[in-house]
């Protein structure tokens, strides 16, 4: 789950002006969430591609996120590209600011800044999300053999670590904490969690929040807090309550 997204604040710019054009019928929208399967259009499996993406963003839907939190999370696009994330390996989704290598056509609305929203708006959610900063989610067809895993859950939690977390990607606790599985061999020298703090804290939360992740180690909850139970107390701090509680859902928020 390779990024491209630096840390910090982006200054939205206007991309290619003209009319924007009616947006493709495999755009769908879910729950709030918008993805786009254009390229997998022709696939034979394109069905049980948008079913898996539904199944996946159910799992984020219902993590116990807060409302501010979730409708931060439906401002960023998913669009299928079967050539990105393979900057290093071939990972089965990233999120950044990199474009999909794909084009949706030659003219696109600017983004602009309204003045009275105080925000950022472009009638092209997928522009509007490289412009303003927010990023977007790629994901590749090789995801299919990931369906039971929190990929998707993953790589919103890359966009909650840089966009929404104090000083993004550089907060001292997650570094703090990576620093520490290193330095005690917590986890396996090539364990992907121990890569970079990005990776530590989507890999960790991920299994905090949904409960297991079969490729990551630590791969289940109940291993995570053996291992690092002063981290999993950060994170019972950081999304509101301790998932292994009955009846209580966690209420994850960035303030």
């Amino acid at each position: 789950m390779i990024l491209s997204l630096a840390a910090g604040p982006a200054v939205a710019g206007p991309r290619m002006s003209g009319p924007s054009e009616a947006a493709p019928s495999s755009v769908e929208k879910y729950r709030g969430y918008v993805f786009d399967l254009s390229e997998n259009a022709d696939r034979k499996d394109v069905t049980s591609i948008a079913d898996m993406v539904r199944r996946q963003l159910d799992v984020v839907e219902t993590a116990g996120f807060s409302p501010k939190v979730l409708q931060f999370f439906h401002r960023v696009p998913i669009v299928a590209s079967e050539m990105a994330c393979l900057d290093e390996g071939a990972a089965a989704a990233c999120y950044g600011l990199t474009p999909p290598e794909w084009d949706r056509g030659t003219t696109r609305d600017v983004t602009i800044w309204d003045h009275d929203k105080q925000q950022w708006t472009n009638s092209d959610p997928l522009a509007l999300a490289l412009d303003s900063g927010i990023g977007i989610i790629r994901m590749r067809p090789n995801m299919m053999r990931y369906a039971k895993d929190p990929v998707l859950l993953h790589e919103f939690l890359h966009a909650y670590h840089a966009r929404l977390m104090p000083n993004g990607y550089e907060n001292k606790g997650i570094k703090g904490f990576l620093s520490q599985a290193k330095s005690k061999e917590l986890f396996a020298k090539e364990a992907y969690a121990l890569k970079n703090q990005q990776e530590f804290f989507a890999v960790t939360a991920s299994i905090f929040l949904a409960g297991k992740d079969s490729e990551h180690e630590p791969y289940t909850r109940a291993t995570l807090k053996e291992k690092m139970p002063d981290y999993y107390k950060y994170l019972v701090g950081l999304f509101g309550a301790d998932p292994e509680e009955t009846g209580v859902t966690p209420v994850a928020s960035a303030n």
